[in-house]
């Protein structure tokens, strides 16, 4: 997979879920290790799970990866 700008939204969607492929996974890293479009759309993705299981009455967080700006995204 290369990026021609950014990854797609399905691609950071499967990244912060543990669901995109092993031989992926450095690509994707590289590129939000400089890119703060995309740390804050997977910031905002994030954002939006949490407030959906919230409202859903869920206290069971995402299972997410850390990434970008000194691992800015929680786990």
């Amino acid at each position: 997979m290369e990026f021609i700008d950014h990854p797609s939204e399905e691609v950071l969607e499967r990244y912060l879920f543990g669901s995109l492929p092993e031989s992926e996974i450095e690509q994707v890293e590289e590129h939000l290790l400089v890119c703060h479009s995309c740390i804050d759309a997977a910031e905002q993705l994030l954002a939006f799970v949490r407030s959906l299981r919230s409202s859903l009455g869920s206290s069971r967080k995402p299972k997410t990866r850390a990434a970008g700006r000194g691992a800015a995204l929680e786990r």
